[in-house]
C-alpha cells in the first residue's frame, strides 16, 4: 500500500478521534463507475399488491434489481428513486420499513429501504437498487435467491415524549463506514484481513435479529456525514466501495 494514503488514514483517525463500537446503516453508497451499468429487467404495467405481515417476518424468493431506467422517477412512497440508494421495492412489506436482504448464494447481506412497490415480474419477492444488488454482488447475475427479513417501520425523527413528558431530541450518535455484512462469520474475518491492508482498525461487530447473526465489517466514528464522506472518497479511490453507516 502507498505510503501516502497509509499516513493519510491514520492523521484522519488522529484528527477525528475515532473509536470502534459500532453498529447500524442508513441508505447511502459511494463508489466508482455506476453510470456504465445498462438496466436489465424490464417491468409490466404497475399492480396493488397490499402490504401483508409475512410469516415470521421472514421471506425467501428471488430478488431482482432496477436501475438507470427508472433514475429520477418517483416511487410508489412519493420518494425519488436514486439507484445510488440502499432502497428495495416490494409487494408486500409496508412503504417506509427497513429490512435485511441476504442473498443466499455468497452470504452477504444489506439494510434497505422499502420504498417503493414491484417487482412485477414472475413470482420474484423484491426488486433492490443498483447500490443494494452491487453490495450483493448480483449486479451480473441480474437475480439471486435472498432471505428477506423485515426489520420495521422507519423511525419518527423529531422530539419524543419520555415517561416524565419531558420533549427531548434523541442524540446524534454519529457515522461509521460499513465495507460488508454477511450471514457467516469467516467471510467477514476474511474481508477484514483484506481491508485492514489498506485501514488499519478495521473490526467486525455483530448484530443479532430474531435469532440471525449478521457481521459487519466496520471502521471508526465520524461525528457527522460531512466527515463519514470526506474519508471514505479516500478509500475509493484504491476501488474500493464503502457504505456509510448510521450508529445506533
Amino acid at each position: 500500500m502507498p505510503r501516502s494514503i497509509f499516513k493519510l488514514l491514520i492523521l484522519t483517525v488522529l484528527f477525528f478521534g475515532l473509536s470502534f463500537e459500532l453498529t447500524g446503516c442508513i441508505p447511502y453508497i459511494i463508489g466508482r463507475g455506476y453510470s456504465r451499468y445498462p438496466y436489465p429487467p424490464s417491468r409490466q404495467p404497475p399492480k396493488y399488491y397490499p402490504p401483508r405481515q409475512i410469516s415470521h417476518n421472514v421471506e425467501v424468493g428471488i430478488a431482482s434489481w432496477y436501475g438507470p431506467g427508472f433514475q429520477g422517477r418517483p416511487t410508489a412512497s412519493g420518494q425519488i428513486y436514486n439507484m445510488y440508494d440502499l432502497t428495495a421495492a416490494s409487494r408486500t412489506l409496508p412503504l417506509d420499513s427497513y429490512a435485511y436482504v441476504t442473498d443466499l448464494g455468497n452470504h452477504r447481506s444489506i439494510e434497505v429501504y422499502v420504498n417503493d412497490r414491484g417487482p412485477y415480474y414472475g413470482d420474484r419477492i423484491m426488486d433492490l437498487s443498483y447500490a443494494a444488488a452491487r453490495a450483493l454482488k448480483m449486479l451480473g447475475p441480474g437475480t439471486a435467491l435472498v432471505r428477506v427479513q423485515y426489520l420495521g417501520p422507519k423511525p419518527i425523527v423529531g422530539n419524543i415524549v419520555n415517561s416524565y413528558n419531558v420533549k427531548y431530541a434523541p442524540p446524534m450518535l454519529g457515522y461509521t463506514l460499513q465495507f460488508a455484512a454477511y450471514t457467516k462469520k469467516t467471510l467477514a474475518l476474511n474481508k477484514v484481513k483484506q481491508m485492514r491492508k489498506v485501514v488499519p482498525g478495521v473490526h467486525v461487530i455483530t448484530k443479532t435479529i430474531r435469532g440471525t447473526f449478521y457481521y459487519k465489517v466496520v471502521f471508526g466514528k465520524f461525528k457527522n456525514l460531512k466527515d463519514a464522506y470526506n474519508f471514505a472518497k479516500i478509500i475509493t479511490k484504491y476501488g474500493y466501495d464503502v457504505y456509510i453507516a448510521k450508529i445506533e
